[in-house]
């Protein structure tokens, strides 16, 4: 049966999503790594909740995609470039385009994820051109996938045509909020992709009386988590959403940083050089990771194990022997990974 139009964008819609949420992890990864602990350990906390929900993100759209039909692609061509050129087109925000950055933690690199992870009642709009996302804000953008999903339920046999087998189901683990689920019906797919809209900019009812406004800080959106490392101070389960954090403060240092080049790309790194060396070992690491993962979405979900278990935690070693080497052409900076494609031959 050939797809409907709807059918159709719906799978480009998916797959752009996809690579949205790829595309945030590296960035927040860097960023994390680039911390030096013990200090900005309350920091380190907040972004790697944030990264670890967007990896679900990347299993839950995956699900989606697989229920409509379609095939999940995380090979070279969906891999981003840095700086990427993060596009949001739609009214009201039409000139809400940025850069993302492979950087150091600092102010411009919070900005930067709360940019990313703007709610639909946002904040004074950052206007700082690459990958194009069809909606104002990225909650927006899957509201748009929502009602797509409405308009296939009414084709012959339903928006869900896809195999269930191929489904990520809720017995995977995940130390961040949410859970994996698998896209069976309507409402589950539903559910998937509110769960992504919701955990990246979803606020709380302001309250009164003493009652609370949310559980724990994973119940907190993504902007809202990083807005407690702009503001240095964390949000009070009694404070409105649309004000200021009012808790306790967060020790923030944007001087404990390994200050590594930003974007670099794998000519900054001479060859036969050590870090030349290891950037090509985390690129294989990441590159095999891609591939276990587009294996797992692709009929062997089991296999998503291995791409965390084995491949993921195996990249944190090496970007932080990365941070620790200075760059001989500026011994003011230190190594760090590039996170570009290499083919998955040989030994890591």
């Amino acid at each position: 049966m050939t797809d409907s139009p709807d059918r159709i964008k719906l799978k480009a819609w998916l797959q752009t999503a996809l690579e949205l949420e790829l595309s945030t992890i590296p960035p927040y990864m860097v960023a994390l790594l680039s911390l030096k602990l013990p200090s900005n350990r309350e920091v380190a906390e907040l972004i790697r909740s944030v990264m670890v929900e967007e990896m679900l993100h990347m299993v839950l759209v995956a699900n989606v995609l697989n229920a409509i039909g379609g095939n999940p692609q995380l090979g070279a061509a969906a891999v981003p470039r840095y700086p990427l050129n993060l596009t949001f087109e739609g009214q009201p925000f039409r000139d809400r385009t940025f850069p993302v950055n492979l950087q150091p933690f600092s102010a411009a690199a919070v900005q930067t994820f709360l940019s990313i992870e703007q709610p639909r009642r946002p904040p004074p709009k950052v206007k700082l051109k690459s990958l194009t996302v069809p909606a104002p804000t990225i909650g927006e953008f899957y509201d748009k996938m929502a009602a797509v999903l409405d308009v296939l339920s009414l084709e012959p046999g339903g928006a869900i045509i896809g195999d269930a087998a191929r489904q990520f189901d809720g017995d995977y683990f995940w130390s961040g909020g949410g859970r994996v689920i698998a896209v069976t019906d309507l409402a589950s797919a539903r559910a998937a992709l509110a769960l992504v809209a919701t955990q990246g900019e979803g606020a709380w009812p302001p309250v009164a009386g003493g009652e609370s406004g949310f559980s724990s800080h994973f119940d907190m959106g993504h902007w809202y988590r990083f807005n407690q490392i702009a503001q240095g101070r964390r949000y009070l389960r009694t404070d409105d959403p649309a004000g200021s954090p009012s808790g306790p403060p967060i020790a923030v240092s944007y001087a404990e940083v390994y200050p590594f080049k930003p974007n670099p790309t794998a000519a900054d790194y001479p060859a036969g050089d050590k870090l030349s060396l290891l950037n090509r070992a985390f690129n294989l690491r990441y590159s095999r990771m891609l591939r276990a993962l587009e294996d797992a979405m692709n009929g062997a979900p089991k296999g998503l194990y291995d791409a965390i278990m084995d491949h993921m935690r195996a990249l944190a070693p090496l970007a932080h022997d990365m941070m620790k080497l200075p760059l001989k052409a500026d011994p003011g900076q230190v190594g760090c990974p590039t996170f570009e494609w290499v083919e998955p031959q040989g030994s890591a």
